[in-house]
């Protein structure tokens, strides 16, 4: 009730706002014509009055505004204007009802499945006290459900998958859950093709953690998710000769992400402030008006962003050749050539993305990482107890996600909400500490000025 409220007074933006163009572009072919393109932002009309087929963007999401706009006559007609009007968006409808309302039912998933996980890593106390703290985060998921784009459903996809493998740590049916797991994580990395580096980490980490026994479940949860993601790469082969996931928007996100590379070591010291909470107004206070003008992500003149966006995308498509060298390109001529700079690069560009919901983030990071440590202290998987392997569980998939975005990507915090369970739970564990704490002295101050409680 109090979210419904909550997302009742946020604002909702035009379709042409941040990346929903790339989603409505497709879904409108894929409505139009029944096969998957690249949309309108990136490849024009052919010949034939159509767009030739695409795997620029993973096909979960489009498929998804796709099946709301043939049931929504309203989102139809918003997406069919921004096509028709290259993107510009003026008298164009904004309503998405039906689309923003399951974002909605989508999020109310997620809180549910935060307070389930919390409960099962420290117990009913844990779990309220988890999905109070998680209600720090609720503004910036409610933007997320307004905006047609892939977060919201790349949220629940992951929070069910972490809790798919939370229930395996629980019951006997390990191998069951594991492969419930392997087909979440599939179905979000078709939903934000990230995600596919999450499978063989996620294997990784539980031979690591749980030691070879865990064959059987990890060779089950990878199994699963390559199920799932083979038929559209199977398509991809089949239709254009690429047998892969996408095609050219890896490339396109890298770029942007290596132009960070290029700042000067004062910029790099700069960047610990800048990418804070406030970090602006705090760069400003010690550096002077402007100072953080070239790490935001908007088009500000000579800012790094756009840096990546224009010139050094251009400059390298035409050094390498094209999209088909593209990627490779980047890395010989660039990450290669420096490593040690963009690993440097990466360790602040990762804060910035732990930031989510501003200082909520900034906060619970160090509580995140606080119980992280301790749960990884103990030296096997026989030493943790089920609880802390259920909250490595959380944690550990979001911290490998938060480092990779920081090494490909610009790592904008709504690519990093998969955090808000870790947060959530380690908020959840840090206040039943306190609790117990101040117990613990009010019973020893009540029992010195009470000797009867002694007694007691």
């Amino acid at each position: 009730m109090v979210t419904g409220l909550l997302w009742s007074r946020t604002q909702v933006e035009d379709f042409s706002v941040f990346d929903q163009p790339f989603y409505l572009g497709i879904a409108h072919d894929l409505v139009e014509t029944g096969r998957f393109t690249d949309g309108f932002m990136f490849v024009p009309v052919g010949a034939g009055g159509a767009r030739p087929p695409g795997m620029r963007f993973a096909p979960l999401y489009p498929a998804l505004v796709a099946g709301a706009a043939e049931l929504d006559g309203a989102l139809r007609s918003g997406m069919d204007c921004l096509v028709a009007t290259g993107g510009k968006t003026p008298g164009c409808t904004k309503h998405a009802l039906s689309l923003r309302c399951l974002q909605f039912f989508e999020l109310a998933a997620f809180f549910w499945l935060v307070w389930w996980m919390a409960d099962a890593a420290g117990g009913v106390l844990v779990g309220w006290l988890s999905l109070l703290v998680s209600f720090g985060a609720a503004p910036l998921l409610l933007r997320s459900v307004n905006y047609l784009m892939t977060e919201m459903t790349c949220l629940v996809l992951i929070a069910s998958a972490m809790a798919a493998a939370v229930q395996a740590l629980r019951c006997q049916r390990i191998t069951m859950w594991c492969a419930t797991a392997g087909m979440a994580l599939g179905l979000a990395a078709l939903t934000r093709p990230a995600f596919l580096y999450l499978i063989p980490a996620s294997a990784v980490g539980a031979v690591a953690l749980g030691g070879w026994r865990t064959r059987r479940p990890v060779l089950a949860m990878a199994g699963a998710a390559a199920l799932v993601i083979a038929p559209w790469i199977l398509r991809n082969e089949i239709v254009l000769g690429r047998a892969s996931l996408t095609y050219g928007y890896d490339s396109h996100t890298l770029v942007q992400r290596i132009a960070f590379d290029t700042m000067t070591w004062r910029e790099y010291g700069l960047s610990y402030v800048c990418w804070l909470p406030d970090g602006n107004e705090i760069g400003r206070a010690l550096a002077g008006v402007g100072a953080c003008d070239r790490f935001g992500w908007d088009e500000h003149p000579n800012s790094f962003y756009v840096l990546g966006l224009r010139h050094m995308l251009y400059e390298s498509l035409a050094a390498s050749g094209g999209y088909e060298h593209h990627l490779g390109y980047l890395l010989r001529a660039y990450i290669f050539r420096m490593p040690l700079k963009h690993v440097l690069v990466s360790i602040p560009l990762a804060l910035r993305g732990a930031y989510v919901a501003h200082w909520w983030g900034f906060v619970l990071l160090i509580a995140c990482l606080a119980w992280t440590f301790r749960a990884l202290r103990c030296s096997g998987a026989r030493e943790r107890s089920v609880s802390q392997n259920i909250y490595l569980v959380t944690v550990l998939p979001a911290l490998f996600m938060l480092a990779f975005n920081a090494a490909v990507a610009v790592n904008q915090v709504r690519y990093n909400l998969m955090l808000v369970p870790a947060y959530s739970i380690a908020g959840g564990l840090t206040l039943r500490l306190l609790v117990r704490r101040f117990a613990e002295v009010q019973g020893r101050q009540l029992s010195y000025r009470h000797p009867v409680w002694r007694a007691r």
